[in-house]
């Protein structure tokens, strides 16, 4: 084994780096995730009723929910372009509302690419 596939990437990496590549498991786990971080926080937000002091609570950390996980839905979507050699622009595909669920299909089916490629010698890791 190479230094590079003994170390492993950390979460921080995983959820917020933007070098590297990663392939399609990690990147729906992440997406999914962040999927039933956003409905717990929005289940909380709608079972509290409005008069409650805890409602202004809850309805904080749905905001912060949907920052993080926006920005972090990103950071995955750029390295899974990255590991089916594609530039991190098309990104720009999922803010489309016609494109966005095929660009999020394909980026969950489409392969990556086998090797090394320019943006990382192996998947689901940062770039060395």
């Amino acid at each position: 084994m190479t230094a590079v596939e003994e170390q492993r990437p950390r979460l921080a990496w995983l959820f917020f780096g933007w070098s590297g590549r990663l392939s399609r498991a990690p990147h729906a786990l992440g997406w999914a995730f962040w999927l039933m971080v956003m409905s717990a926080a929005f289940t909380r937000v709608l079972t509290v009723s409005k008069d409650h002091p805890s409602f202004i609570l809850w309805a904080l950390v749905f905001i912060l929910a949907a920052v993080l996980s926006t920005i972090s839905s990103l950071m995955l979507s750029i390295k899974r372009l990255h590991d089916m050699n594609l530039p991190a622009p098309l990104i720009l595909c999922l803010f489309v509302p016609a494109l966005s669920f095929f660009a999020l299909f394909v980026f969950l089916t489409w392969p990556g690419t086998r090797g090394p490629n320019e943006y990382g010698r192996i998947p689901d890791h940062p770039k060395d």
